[in-house]
């Protein structure tokens, strides 16, 4: 199943979820990217544009720094593009901890 989600898209995803960053519980952006080569910020960051962009993200202002969760209707949709790509990406790991 192709769920039309980049390989960063779904990085980004599956950190939001495996953190539990459902509306109203954000995470910074720039921790978002944390851990990743260099060389590909710029796509990371591209990808949380993106997600924001397409309402899958909500972006907030909060303590003058943008915050990033996933709107609670994205849920079910978050999962089943994750535990879809699963076998394809070794960074999607322990979905069945998502709550």
């Amino acid at each position: 199943m192709n769920c039309g989600f980049s390989k960063y898209e779904l990085f980004i995803i599956w950190k939001i979820c495996y953190k539990n960053r459902w509306c109203d519980k954000h995470i910074a952006k720039r921790d978002l990217c944390k851990g990743r080569p260099k060389h590909e910020i710029d796509l990371y960051m591209d990808a949380v544009r993106s997600l924001v962009k397409d309402n899958f993200l909500k972006e907030y202002n909060s303590q003058g720094r943008k915050d990033i969760c996933i709107l609670k209707q994205n849920r079910e949709k978050a999962i089943e593009a994750l535990t879809s790509h699963q076998n394809e990406y070794n960074f999607i790991q322990h979905i069945e901890f998502i709550r």
